[in-house]
């Protein structure tokens, strides 16, 4: 005897819409995407490279406008 096929998707498993902004800050975030910005007001080109690396983070509400 064989199951009867049911079409149940769940509403968890559908693919959210992300603006592409925020979504490679949520990646970069996981280290799943390269970082790419650094702020202009940070000089210090070992800070820089730290912050690309992902060794240091920059709180949201000091970044300012990239």
């Amino acid at each position: 005897m064989t199951r009867p096929a049911v079409d149940i998707l769940s509403p968890l498993l559908t693919t959210p819409t992300v603006p592409a902004a925020a979504a490679h800050q949520l990646l970069a975030g996981l280290d799943l995407a390269p970082r790419t910005a650094v702020p202009s007001w940070i000089t210090d080109p070992n800070l820089r490279a730290d912050i690309l690396a992902g060794f240091a983070e920059i709180p949201d509400d000091v970044r300012g406008a990239q």
